[in-house]
């Protein structure tokens, strides 16, 4: 009975039975919430007054009224306008151009008040725009990882959003391969060939990685 229910799964959703089960028995929240090993991540800040041990969810917070509000609108819909604004009113700029420093990740408040920033600037203030307008936070993930640039693999940071309509991951990417393809119509992250290995990925109540490689060690400290 088992073998035909699992056959009946993988005829009618075109999925293997792992991918759908999960989904018949628990929330879609607690299965993407739970997908993944959790882990402390920590990364180091440097300010004039010394270095600080920061929990990278802490850079996120949507409790901030200069945030731009969005139209009402689906998810999906309040996903695009949210990445439309930081295309239109944030330029990418290094942090060394910025803030005199090889690595530093700014807050959002930052980032909106400059209206500059680099990948992880600009994706960490995505994210607050988006949760401010009532996107759930597990529907949203900042992720760090390889990307494939001019041929060469660099490290990158980005936002990726779970599209329910379609069910799957896609990559809200302001600075490099940004479009405004509708929600519906983006590839599924996975399926983005410019995008290699994911080192770590957080939203503001997990942070989750199979394990820090080098270069991760080296961009959070």
């Amino acid at each position: 009975m088992i073998i035909k229910i699992m056959e009946w799964i993988k005829f009618f959703f075109h999925k293997e039975p792992v991918d759908i089960i999960p989904h018949m028995i628990e929330s879609k929240e607690d299965y993407y919430n739970n997908k993944y090993p959790k882990s402390n991540i920590f990364y180091n800040r440097k300010e004039l007054d010394g270095e600080y041990k920061i929990d990278v969810r802490l850079f996120l917070n949507k409790n901030n009224c200069l945030l731009p509000i969005l139209n009402e609108g689906s998810d999906d819909e309040k996903a695009l306008q949210g990445l439309k604004w930081v295309l239109q009113n944030i330029t990418y700029t290094s942090d060394t151009s910025e803030y005199k420093n090889n690595e530093y990740w700014a807050y959002g408040y930052q980032t909106l008040k400059h209206k500059k920033g680099d990948c992880e600037d600009g994706a960490i203030l995505l994210y607050d725009i988006l949760r401010n307008a009532g996107i759930p936070a597990w529907k949203l993930r900042l992720s760090a990882g390889w990307v494939m640039l001019a041929n060469k693999k660099v490290g990158h940071a980005y936002l990726t959003y779970y599209c329910e309509d379609t069910e799957k991951w896609v990559i809200l990417d302001w600075c490099y391969w940004e479009n405004t393809v509708a929600i519906k119509d983006r590839k599924e992250y996975k399926k983005e060939i410019n995008y290699k290995e994911t080192w770590f990925s957080f939203n503001e109540d997990y942070s989750w990685t199979k394990g820090l490689n080098n270069q991760a060690k080296e961009l959070l400290e």
